[in-house]
């Protein structure tokens, strides 16, 4: 029945692209908008930046600066028009670019995750930033890729001590001291059991510094091997704000 009203209103009330206004049929993206998405192929293995060279296992920058997590799967280089979704999911609460925004993720994860992971973790909000949101965009990112691949998602897992600062403005010292100490990971017994690797959801890494409270709060409790998962990377280091 679901299936049928789903075609149903597809058919007799079409989608228009998200992007560009036009007829999507029923997706809510069109075909040419689409195709023009900046997917990423070849990056670092470490932070998903993009690479010139498919020879290169890591960047320049991951080669001086050690990340804390194993390794990192971005979908979409942080760009126009992917700022414009994230910004329009995150603070207007459109659920079709949070779609979009899922799907991409998806399958970037289908595509080049080997190992698929014990279960999936999103970053969370703060209480008082989820009431005003109304919702946590990282949950909904998890949600959907996990259902898809078929990995168990845990929403409270991890959990934010103090409200923080929003990152936007903040250079990368200015944000590792904001966010320093402010995650705490709460592993049931019977998670401890079989948990030994996490992957980690969020929308956009840039400078890492929240990717990485996260990361070391779930090894400060066991966790083996975390790896990031993000609908977007940004294209430099340091470039643009991660929450």
């Amino acid at each position: 029945m679901k299936s049928w009203l789903q075609w149903s209103i597809d058919n007799l009330l079409p989608r228009h692209c998200i992007l560009c206004g036009y007829a999507s049929g029923t997706t809510n993206i069109c075909a040419p908008c689409s195709d023009e998405l900046p997917r990423i192929g070849v990056c670092c293995r470490k932070c998903s930046l993009p690479l010139a060279d498919p020879g290169d296992p890591v960047c320049s920058h991951c080669e001086k600066y050690s990340v804390p997590w194993n390794s990192a799967i971005a979908a979409l280089v942080y760009g126009f028009p992917v700022d414009q979704l994230v910004r329009r999911f995150k603070f207007s609460r459109s659920l079709a670019c949070g779609q979009l925004l899922a799907q991409e993720l998806t399958r970037a994860v289908a595509n080049r995750c080997i190992h698929p992971p014990d279960a999936i973790v999103p970053v969370p909000l703060h209480r008082t930033r989820y009431l005003a949101r109304a919702f946590n965009q990282s949950e909904l990112l998890a949600r959907h890729t996990g259902k898809h691949l078929g990995v168990p998602v845990y929403p409270g897992l991890l959990c934010r001590r103090r409200r923080t600062r929003a990152h936007s403005g903040l250079d990368a010292i200015s944000r590792r001291i904001n966010i320093k100490g402010a995650f705490r990971c709460r592993l049931t017994s019977r998670q401890h059991d079989y948990v030994r690797h996490i992957a980690l959801v969020d929308d956009v890494l840039t400078t890492g510094a929240t990717l990485s409270e996260c990361t070391r709060a779930l090894q400060a409790e066991g966790i083996r091997k975390v790896s990031v998962w993000v609908a977007a990377r940004a294209p430099e280091p340091r470039a643009q704000p991660d929450e």
